[in-house]
Order: C-alpha cells, then structure tokens, then sequence
C-alpha cells in the first residue's frame, strides 16, 4: 500500500488530480464557465510539467530504467496536453507562453550557471504564478476571439467590462497558492540546499508561518469583496482557508513527508468535495 501512495505521489497523479480539483470548485463556485477538455488539458500539462521539471535532466543525463512508467505517462500526458490546445486563442496561448518560460527558466541554467529556482523566492512564485495564469486567466481566454457573437457570451460569465475581475480572481489564486506551499517549503528544508533561498531559509520557519497566516487573511478578506457570492460558497472556501492555515501553523520540517505531500496537497479536494455534496 505504501508502495502505491509512494507512486501516486512520485509521478505527479496526485498533485495533477489536487490541481484540477482546485481548478473546477474554484470555476464552478464563480459560475466561470470552463470546457470539459480545459480541465483535461490541465491534468495532462501538470503531470508532464511536474514531471518533466522533477525528472527531465535526470532522465537526460542519467536515464533510469525503474522510471519507464513515469516516463510513458509523461510522453502520453503530454501528447493530450498539446493536442487539447488545437482550439486555443490566441489571447489564451500567450498566456500559456508565459507559463511555459517561467517553467523553463526555473530549471534551465541561466541565472549563474543554475535554473532560476535558485534565485530568491523564485520557487515560490513561480509556482502561484503559474497556478493561477492556468487556473483563472487562460480559461476565460480560451475562446476570446468569438467574443462577440451574443450566443458565445451567453455561455460565459464574462464580459469586456469583467475583466477586472478576471484580476482579481487571478489574484486570489496567486494568494492561496502562495499560502498552500508554505507548508512544502517548510518541509523541504531538510532536502533544499542553502543556496535555493527559499521562505524559511532567509526569514526563518516562524516568520514564514506568520507570512502564510497573513496570505490567509488577505484572501479571507478577497471572499467578500464581491457582494454577488452566493453565502453556502462563502462558508464553504472560508473553511477550507482556515484549514489550510491550521495546517501552516503546525508545519515544521520534522514531520512526515505525506504531511505536506498528501494532506496539504489533497486541501482542493476536500474543498470540492464539500462543494459538491452542499450544492
């Protein structure tokens, strides 16, 4: 059994299945329409991206024979990926775009001979950038270009005078995502060497705790900043920030793996399903 969950993890399946959730309870709560094959085209990048960013270089320099798996799964994962985007605008794959450079430039050498994760802080935001550009702005871009016609804005709560809330909203997933790594980076100060820079490692675990109470609070206050929120969905993602920010402040880096890993992780899934089972 061990084994197993140790897979799951290991190949990305878990944080694929956590993100999708994060995706469709947040989407569906703001009544943002997204296509079936978006959220299939989200499975499929963020196992090929986790993966690939995990594993690439390894598999490069040093091929694995005990991770076949993980690669097919990968090469098959990203085919979808790619052929879910045939129907993208252009508005949506310039967005991709600047997902995709922030990827690369986390791992590829060219800040001092190193990947960018190197940098300050960079790991961190990275990560909540790229969340959130997939999560919110690329799907209210998918179809951008057809905009106009009255039939194709009626399947969308979206306007050209909404697309500030597209920022807002965009925000707030930066927000929660920067708070939902806190835990991973506290974690991972057992693993990080001393030259990543990361939260806790320039301003200390307490600090660092406190930084994510504070992200909690700031997305707490975003919930209500629309009036228009239904009040069962307040209630609901009010919960689930709160959870998450019990789950920073006993984090440390003496915990098991899964502590961070699994549960922190599995947070979206949780959330969707208390979604589901109270709509």
């Amino acid at each position: 059994m061990k084994s197993i969950l140790d897979f799951y993890i290991r190949s990305s399946l878990h944080v694929s299945v956590c993100f999708v959730a994060l995706a469709i309870v947040y989407n569906e709560s703001y009544r943002f329409y997204v296509p079936l094959i978006y959220y299939v085209f989200l499975f499929c990048s963020a196992l090929a991206g986790y993966n690939l960013i995990k594993y690439g270089l390894i598999w490069v320099k040093k091929p694995i024979q005990t991770t076949w798996v993980i690669k097919a799964m990968t090469i098959v994962a990203t085919g979808i990926a790619l052929a879910c985007t045939s129907d993208f605008s252009l508005y949506a794959w310039s967005f991709l775009i600047i997902t995709i450079i922030i990827n690369c430039v986390y791992v590829l050498p060219i800040w001092k001979g190193k990947g960018l994760r190197y940098s300050p802080f960079f790991k961190l935001f990275s990560v909540s950038m790229v969340w959130a550009i997939l999560i919110i702005a690329i799907p209210q871009f998918l179809h951008y270009d057809a905009f106009s016609t009255p039939s194709r804005m009626s399947e969308f709560n979206l306007s050209f005078e909404s697309i500030a809330l597209i920022e807002i909203h965009t925000l707030k997933i930066f927000i929660l995502v920067l708070a939902l790594c806190i835990p991973f980076e506290i974690r991972d100060l057992k693993y990080d060497e001393e030259s990543l820079h990361t939260l806790p490692q320039v301003l200390g675990v307490k600090l660092s705790k406190r930084i994510g109470l504070l992200l909690c609070a700031f997305y707490l206050a975003g919930i209500f900043y629309d009036l228009n929120l239904v009040e069962q969905f307040n209630i609901i993602e009010s919960v689930m920030v709160l959870i998450i920010g019990l789950f920073i402040w006993f984090s440390d880096k003496f915990k098991t793996d899964y502590y961070a890993s699994f549960f922190v992780e599995a947070i979206p899934v949780l959330w969707l399903v208390l979604y589901i089972a109270l709509e």
